[in-house]
């Protein structure tokens, strides 16, 4: 019995001590890792590069070299489009980790009263 009564205290110990800590670190963790799943540095680099490596090389006419220029400006332009967007999306995605991040550490102080509530709830009815 004893024992048992020291492994609870050793948790509530560690839960609103370093386990609260950890839990607040895990949010740096969190959205550096939605930051590498979407290469955001990469993108950010390679913003004006042509899409997909797509480049279409002059001829010896004047057609053919502004067609050339006009598809190279259009493929640059294409992957500007999709890299902002790619951008945009891993900013919100990076937004919505870190709020989730923010809920977990303010309720983490919570859990356990609320394993007591509910314990409370089950047996009174």
């Amino acid at each position: 019995m004893g024992y048992n009564v020291v492994m609870v205290f050793d948790l509530f110990r560690w839960w609103y001590g370093p386990g609260w800590a950890q839990a607040a670190r895990n949010i740096g963790r969190w959205t550096s890792g939605v930051e590498r799943s979407f290469s955001v540095i990469i993108l950010l680099q390679t913003l004006f590069s042509p899409w997909r490596r797509i480049m279409t090389v002059s001829g010896r006419g004047l057609d053919a070299k502004v067609q050339a220029l006009f598809d190279n400006l259009v493929s640059r332009i294409v992957g500007a489009v999709v890299r902002l967007s790619v951008i945009f999306a891993a900013c919100f995605a990076i937004l919505g980790i870190f709020l989730l991040g923010i809920i977990v550490v303010v309720a983490w102080p919570l859990m356990p009263l609320g394993i007591v509530y509910c314990l409370i709830r089950s047996i009174i009815g």
